[in-house]
């Protein structure tokens, strides 16, 4: 059962996405700087990591 005062999601999706190309297509927007060698050096660590202490939780080692 749908309110009278709630919005369906993809009015939803559809809305905050028409805002955000909004703003994107404005003059004044800052692009964020392209990620560098050392961001990526960290996610693969951190990537890395998180396997490990998976993979040491599956097997008991620690818990």
């Amino acid at each position: 059962m749908v309110k009278e005062n709630e919005i369906s999601l993809d009015e939803l999706i559809a809305e905050e996405t028409t805002k955000r190309l909004d703003e994107m297509a404005s003059p004044d927007y800052e692009f964020p700087k392209k990620i560098t060698r050392w961001d990526v050096v960290w996610m693969v660590v951190g990537v890395a990591v998180s396997t490990i202490l998976i993979a040491l939780c599956m097997t008991g080692v620690i818990s």
